[in-house]
């Protein structure tokens, strides 16, 4: 690299001199300029002599040899049907395929009657045609040019001593072969029109031409040679996001031609040298790409897991590989670039859904930590209640008896960091919290999400100032709200219209309970004042940020006692029942009391009862109801006998309901069921 730098220091130096020398030279050459003629006029040169120096020009320079076709000249006896003659054209190409310049040429065009004239009479006129030219290049193939242009001037035409001086016109066409990017050679067509006394419709010779083109093209600006790319990261790449930088960009990619030609076909792609992605990914296509540009391409790449390495901040060489045709011959260029890395914790709330990545419910730590306690949960779940419920109180629980415990974050704390989308957040993954046993709210909730996830509990969340609420469907319909709770007060209903409990991971040392009470609380706070909050659903989150699912891959041991859970999630229960049913029970209690024992008001006790998971309780009164000759309370003690597996006494209860109606659809129903069950035993 030293040595390649005082190369072009020297190249410079010498270019630079060299411009002097030639700049005085013209100047000492017109000294008889006045003087204010001269300064205006070596103002100019200097100023032309710097852009040639930083700007690449490319100069043009084509001649033509050419045979000519007058026989559109009016009166048809004027010229013989063949002449020759030429053009030279010089111009400079602008914006890539348009040149503009000057022409000039010369054509020799016999008369009819030659063959009749004196020796010292001439038997051609000759045309000598300069003017100006504009024209344009495409390159619809490797090697092949295709060209047209028009020129315009003054010329003179000599017969003898007869001089006569006109305007001419000139359109053509043609195709070139590129035998290098510098020399091209092809075949051109031409209409003439060499005007008399007129500018239009008084031609003095008109007609076609026809010739060979060699075009040299001549770059002011030396090429390396190659092509080079350079990359612009927006920002350090988040690992946590590892997937999404396959499909969204994380830079820009610069592409620079400095080959002797344009290029076609770019194909441009990332790969690194170490392992950190898991394919060479190509990250976009380039159809035609000039000499001497700079085109911009989305940088994207597809990160392995390895990624995951980075504890702390830092780089990945990789390297763009740039594919392309010159001239259609394949080639392919190499360039290494730096990609910045933050650490794999890291991450900004700019959208808070993209926490969704950092949720796993499919991570080892995870999975064997649900098990343990759904296991738990199946040997101790009551048939009335919610199922979802239950196995969210057992999560819960099973995490809060686990020890892990809420502690804000020092350096990175929850309250401060969620509300600034330009901070850098330290964000736990679910088997850091479950090994450190401790993290800041929102790093409880991602455990909690994951746990809920892993055993097919849909989640969602809500970031408040001082709060982070994990949500949890209970799939029931908000029409069936009154089965299971007093009112809606304490749940929250979203568009699918079912019924979500709110958890506050703030209160997780409180129980569940009381967690729920206090993400009610705090939601009807944050709507009472009017606060900005975000909700996010996960499975909706997880189709823009899908889970990292990084693991440590070790078993991280929670010492919990299936005792202690149990115990927790009957207390959490009774005070359920006892805040949700319990007014309406005690609502029906007081409606027998004032109105007088019926059966349909001792099948309501007994089905709320049954919904509170209260079979104990609900047995007498379906009982008292029974006796009053209720078939729906016979066909209910038939269904409690059965879940509790007492088949013979179940038996009695449907016997006893069909006698009353033997069409009852109940009763059939439970009776062919369990008769099936005792043959099956």
């Amino acid at each position: 690299m030293g040595m390649t730098l005082n190369i072009l220091k020297k190249s410079f130096f010498i270019e630079k001199h060299l411009q002097k020398i030639i700049i005085f030279d013209i100047i000492e050459k017109i000294e008889s300029l006045d003087k204010m003629s001269k300064k205006v006029f070596s103002s100019i040169l200097v100023l032309v002599f710097l852009c040639l120096r930083v700007a690449a020009i490319e100069l043009v320079f084509s001649l033509t040899p050419e045979l000519t076709f007058p026989f559109l000249t009016g009166g048809k006896d004027k010229y013989d049907v063949l002449g020759y003659g030429g053009m030279l054209d010089t111009g400079i190409t602008l914006f890539d395929v348009m040149n503009v310049g000057t022409t000039a040429g010369f054509y020799a065009v016999p008369k009819k009657s030659s063959s009749e004239l004196k020796e010292d009479q001439s038997k051609n006129v000759f045309f000598v045609p300069v003017g100006l030219k504009l024209g344009a290049t495409a390159y619809p193939f490797s090697r092949i040019s295709l060209n047209a242009g028009v020129s315009a001037g003054f010329s003179m035409a000599v017969s003898d001593s007869a001089m006569h001086y006109q305007p001419w016109y000139k359109a053509e066409a043609g195709a070139a072969f590129r035998i290098n990017p510098q020399i091209s050679v092809g075949l051109t067509a031409s209409w003439l029109d060499f005007q008399y006394d007129s500018w239009w419709n008084n031609p003095l010779m008109q007609g076609l031409s026809a010739g060979v083109s060699v075009t040299y093209r001549l770059d002011t600006k030396k090429s390396s040679g190659s092509v080079s790319a350079a990359a612009e990261c927006d920002d350090n790449v988040f690992p946590i996001f590892y997937t999404i930088y396959k499909e969204n960009a994380l830079g820009t990619i610069y592409i620079t031609n400095d080959e002797t030609a344009e290029i076609k076909n770019v194909h441009v792609s990332l790969r690194d040298v170490n392992g950190y992605t898991a394919s060479e990914l190509e990250c976009g296509k380039i159809s035609v790409l000039r000499k001497h540009k700079t085109e911009a391409i989305p940088l994207v790449a597809d990160f392995s897991d390895k990624i995951f390495d980075f504890k702390e901040n830092g780089e990945i060489s990789a390297e763009v590989v740039v594919n392309y045709e010159l001239l259609g011959q394949k080639r392919t260029a190499v360039s290494s670039i730096v990609i910045p890395v933050y650490n794999r914790n890291q991450t900004r709330w700019a959208d808070p859904a993209a926490l969704a990545c950092y949720v796993s419910a499919s991570a080892q730590e995870v999975l064997e930590f649900s098990k343990y306690l759904v296991g738990v949960a199946r040997r101790y779940l009551r048939s009335g209640l919610n199922r979802n419920m239950q196995f969210a109180m057992y999560v819960f629980e099973g995490m809060r008896l686990a020890g892990i415990k809420c502690e804000e974050d020092v350096t990175t704390p929850y309250d401060m960091h969620h509300l600034d989308i330009n901070e850098l957040d330290y964000i736990q993954y679910p088997y850091q919290t479950m090994s450190y046993k401790s993290g800041d709210k929102d790093d409880l909730g991602i455990l909690m999400m994951s746990l809920l996830q892993s055993v097919g509990i849909q989640s969602a969340f809500i970031c408040t100032q001082d709060d982070f609420i994990v949500l949890f469907n209970t799939e029931v319909a908000s029409s069936r709200a009154g089965n299971f709770f007093d009112g809606t007060d304490r749940v929250v209903i979203l568009d699918d219209d079912k019924i979500w409990i709110p958890l506050s991971m703030k209160a997780l040392s409180e129980g569940f309970i009381n967690s729920w009470y206090n993400a009610v609380e705090e939601i009807m706070y944050v709507n009472e004042a009017e606060e900005d909050y975000y909700f996010v659903d996960l499975s909706e989150a997880w189709s823009v940020y899908p889970p990292a699912s990084f693991s440590s891959g070790e078993a991280v041991a929670l010492e919990t006692s299936e005792k202690k859970i149990s115990d927790a999630v009957e207390t959490d229960i009774s005070r359920y029942i006892t805040a949700e049913f319990g007014p309406q029970i005690a609502a029906v209690q007081n409606r027998i009391l004032q109105e007088g024992a019926s059966p349909e008001l001792y099948n309501q006790l007994g089905m709320l009862y049954v919904r509170a998971g209260m079979y104990s309780s609900a047995i007498p009164v379906y009982q008292l109801s029974a006796k009053m000759g209720s078939v729906p309370a016979m066909n209910n003690l038939g269904n409690i006998a059965a879940l509790q597996k007492k088949y013979e006494e179940a038996l009695s209860w449907y016997k006893k309901a069909l006698e009353l109606e033997p069409d009852n659809r109940t009763a059939n129903a439970g009776l062919n069921r369990i008769q099936s069950e005792l043959q099956g035993d």
